[in-house]
């Protein structure tokens, strides 16, 4: 993956200056290979997706160097008595050098040191910097000039007459790296092995990538929700770089799952592969087509949940095998008959597979019926699946047997999302106290809303501490359709409805005006800003399917979840909030 992003489909650059230099790298084709990266926007700061000391436009690296590169666009000054430099039009003093060297300087103090444990990288490369004024000729009155470790020099400068130079933007790297490397610093430097070289890429693009913005397709009304991290976009990458392998792409609920599902069938079809995108609820099927729509894909594609695309006639020879409703029918004879009774015109019908929610469809009879619909089968890496076998497996009691076989039997890559990009760490800490399970790192950290865990009496009780809550929540401003009561039993459903005197909508969608309701089966996948959640009549930690429920419920909530619990089973939770302290 030389040259990030890998793609533009979802991408927004700082500023027009910034895409021309992308275009230009991208275009020349020097980045077709992996001993040259070159990278866009990284934070080496750590602090945060605000564009603030640290952040550097582009750095380049190969074996012999890095080059740290400032872009400014528009008309550019120079005060030559006060040796300052304005930017933004010549209306903000700003010295691009001064930020490319802190950049520069970060990294090779502190950053690499630290990701190798010794010095040994940094002495053996080549550090330098440059300054790219696309738009603008370069100052007459610059000259060369140093304070301290700093060093200002024309040379260092690309502007208008290099850009427009065939080929002017490699020319110039190319400049820069023989100027630093002849540099009396910097002489005889060795270099780093492959290895070293890969360990950094690698370094720069997960962890110090700065947050960008996807495509419209999937932009929320919370501007942090809508972004992606570096490590998602290291995950689309991934893909792109390892053609002929499959994506078997690992995370928690919120690392992003859906969001890169949706991201891949957008850049799929713009490259006119026919896709097929597979998941197991019914509801998210509906949401991801909505959605699909609303980002302008209008060509290419299909989005099914699996049992109603097993069950297609328009895929069968003759009828679809007749409903017995048994857990066996669903996972075994249906993909088994439809293995067998699959129309010729349909076998190998699509050139892309997704699989969404794949943990729940990991078994040997579903896998190998959507194999069937895709050209080359899964023998062609022509596939991504998506899938959480640690807190959200709730169907599936093969999927790990059947992972390994699969990871074995196809060419794959495997990448894992650790971080959760959708809760609050308000969100995260509760959903680990009520289940046990791991409690997961997450990347937002500020919140208005602490998620809370209330008790109820056994018997109508729970109604009226749900009623409490609403009322509070209408108070401080909040929309019905913000709310999302998920139930973890059917039973409950009804009651609340009954109760509800029509204020509830039964649905998994908003409706304007209404709470929407449902059970936590039918809500995966899908989220709300407040997501209250009934807690089971029986609560049992050693139930892992409940657990997984639960935590489940609770990061379908993007500002606060609350969790209601019959107050029977207060003092597991009470003990298990002191374990944690």
């Amino acid at each position: 993956m030389p040259i990030s992003p890998a793609t533009l489909n979802g991408y927004e650059f700082s500023s027009e200056a910034e895409k021309k230099i992308y275009l230009a790298a991208n275009n020349s084709g020097y980045f077709n290979n992996s001993d040259h990266y070159f990278f866009h926007s990284l934070d080496l700061a750590d602090t945060g997706s605000k564009k603030i000391k640290g952040e550097i436009d582009f750095v380049y690296l190969d074996k012999d160097c890095i080059l740290f590169f400032e872009v400014k666009g528009g008309q550019i000054k120079y005060d030559s008595l006060q040796n300052e430099w304005y930017v933004l039009g010549g209306t903000e003093k700003g010295n691009p050098f001064k930020q490319a060297y802190d950049s520069l300087f970060r990294t090779r103090d502190f950053l690499l040191p630290k990701l190798f444990n010794s010095r040994s990288v940094t002495e053996r490369l080549v550090f330098g910097i440059g300054v790219i004024f696309p738009d603008c000729l370069r100052p007459s009155e610059f000259h060369k000039s140093t304070n301290g470790a700093m060093e200002f020099d024309p040379q260092l400068l690309y502007d208008y007459n290099n850009h427009k130079s065939p080929g002017g933007l490699m020319d110039y790297i190319k400049k820069i790296k023989s100027y630093w490397s002849d540099h009396l610093q910097f002489r005889n430097r060795s270099g780093i092995s492959h290895k070293e070289l890969t360990t950094i890429s690698k370094y720069f693009r997960q962890e110090l990538h700065f947050t960008l913005p996807i495509s419209d397709l999937l932009a929320k009304g919370h501007h942090e929700l809508g972004r992606l991290t570096g490590m998602q976009m290291y995950v689309l990458d991934n893909l792109k770089y390892n053609p002929g392998k499959g994506g078997l792409i690992m995370g928690g609920p919120g690392t992003g799952k859906t969001i890169l599902a949706l991201e891949l069938l957008k850049r799929s079809a713009t490259e006119s592969k026919k896709t097929l995108l597979v998941c197991f609820n019914k509801n998210l099927s509906d949401h991801l087509n909505r959605k699909a729509v609303e980002g302008g894909i209008n060509k290419s594609y299909e989005i099914r949940n699996l049992h109603e695309l097993l069950k297609d006639e328009t895929y069968l020879n003759g009828r679809s095998t007749p409903v017995t409703g048994d857990q066996v029918y669903w996972s075994r004879d249906l993909p088994l008959y439809f293995n067998r009774n699959i129309k010729d015109s349909k076998t190998g019908c699509y050139d892309y597979l997704i699989i969404d929610e794949g943990q729940d469809i990991l078994n040997e009879y579903q896998m190998e019926a959507l194999g069937k619909l895709l050209k080359g089968g899964f023998e062609s890496g022509n596939w991504t699946v998506f899938l959480d076998k640690q807190y959200q497996n709730i169907y599936n009691d093969d999927a790990e047997e059947y992972y390994q076989y699969f990871r074995e039997a196809y060419p794959s890559v495997v990448t894992l999302l650790q971080l959760n990009c959708r809760n609050t760490r308000s969100t995260i800490k509760r959903a680990a106290v009520q289940t046990g399970l791991p409690e997961m790192a997450c990347l937002r950290i500020s919140q208005t809303w602490n998620s809370e865990i209330r008790y109820y009496n056994p018997g109508p009780d729970l109604f009226n501490r749900i009623n409490e809550i609403l009322l509070k929540l209408e108070k401080e401003g909040i929309k019905k359709e913000y709310i999302t009561i998920l139930c973890t039993e059917k039973k409950q459903l009804t009651q609340l409805m009954e109760s509800g005197n029509g204020s509830f909508a039964e649905c998994a969608f908003h409706i304007a005006g209404k709470v929407n309701i449902c059970t936590i089966h039918s809500y995966k996948g899908l989220e709300n800003e407040f997501i209250l959640i009934a807690g089971p009549e029986n609560y049992d930690t050693n139930n892992h399917i409940q657990m997984s429920l639960i935590y489940i419920a609770n990061t379908r909530a993007t500002a606060q979840s609350i969790f209601f619990l019959d107050r029977r089973f207060k003092t597991i939770i009470e003990d298990r909030e002191d374990s944690n302290l």
